[in-house]
């Protein structure tokens, strides 16, 4: 099959970039499972094994895509649905009240569920650009958007503090010009955001990642990085996260305090059994395979599972949780 990956970015980016790097292990998997790939993305992106088109923002992205292409995958709605098969794969929570085009995938069961859908695949990563040492030492790592409130860095902070360890703040970007990694604040080290190079080693000694959001994560790259190092999950219950984080490789909870007993004892939690977590089906492989899946439904019928699946997906009006603004319980210790 012919798949053409159309996102508006740069592919892969220089630093985090959550959704890039999605779209690029996506690529560089098909391409593994025998698959013919072409990215639509910014200029300056690459992918091996991968043609690239460069696009303009806001491009016509279909007017550019080989006539030989099966199915376009894309990462945003488009404006009017394109006249060859597609699906469109949302990474975020929508708005109450927005709806979404059939052929959308979301990123978790609860994420599907949440917009009134039933079809998603998990996001998947390269588990073996991760290191997992079985050794760990006495800190904790927040990795987030530290600027956006639901991300809660202020209660990883208080959790942190009440464990006696420091915490490693990773994607802050609060202040501009990284101005934060300069001022002092007890027990937590400001980053910034980082790239892989540190990113990486961090969570590969870790005795934790801190993820104690307060909206309903979509899915938490994040979550699978760190599981991926070998690094056990403490957050809260919501979104995808029950999905994600089973409790032989973390804990979850709305009550701060009972993270702060749970990090007590981290040494019960094995990397390698966190590293299996992320093997058993949140690799780069395992989503691509899923979203094969898909693209032969809409290859074959035009459209995602059987009709029952043709309703147009829709954020519920005054669904909870959603927004990036909207505060989910939360207890500090």
């Amino acid at each position: 099959m012919h798949v053409a990956l159309c996102h508006d970015a740069l592919i892969p980016p220089p630093k985090y970039g959550g959704t890039e790097r999605i779209v690029y292990w996506l690529a560089r998997a098909l391409n593994r499972l025998g698959h013919q790939t072409t990215l639509v993305a910014r200029e300056g992106s690459h992918v091996e094994g991968t043609r690239v088109i460069a696009a303009r923002e806001h491009a016509d992205w279909e007017s550019l895509v080989p006539s030989d292409v099966d199915v376009l995958h894309l990462w945003s709605t488009p404006a009017r649905p394109p006249k060859r098969p597609f699906v469109v794969t949302i990474e975020g929570n929508g708005q109450p009240g927005e709806t979404f085009h059939p052929n959308t995938i979301f990123i978790s069961r609860k994420h599907a569920e949440n917009h009134g859908a039933r079809h998603f695949v998990y996001n998947g990563i390269d588990v073996s650009s991760y290191e997992c040492s079985p050794e760990r030492d006495d800190y904790l790592v927040f990795l987030a958007k530290a600027s956006w409130t639901v991300k809660n860095l202020e209660g990883a902070r208080a959790v942190a503090r009440a464990a006696g360890l420091k915490l490693e703040v990773l994607g802050s970007r609060d202040w501009p010009l990284g101005l934060q990694r300069y001022v002092p604040r007890a027990g937590a080290r400001f980053r910034g955001m980082v790239g892989d190079d540190v990113k990486r080693p961090l969570l590969a000694r870790a005795r934790g990642l801190l993820f104690p959001v307060r909206w309903h994560e979509p899915f938490g790259i994040a979550v699978a990085e760190a599981l991926a190092s070998g690094c056990p999950v403490f957050g809260t219950p919501y979104g995808s996260l029950p999905e994600l984080v089973t409790p032989d490789v973390g804990v979850l909870s709305a009550n701060g305090s009972d993270l702060v007993a749970a990090l007590a004892d981290t040494k019960r939690f094995s990397p390698e059994r966190c590293r299996a977590r992320v093997l058993d089906g949140l690799t780069d492989e395992a989503m691509a395979r899923s979203y094969l899946r898909h693209y032969e439904n809409v290859v074959q019928h035009g459209r995602l599972g059987d009709k029952s699946g043709d309703n147009s997906p829709r954020v519920p009006d005054g669904a909870p949780g959603l927004s990036s603004k909207s505060l989910l319980p939360w207890t500090s210790p």
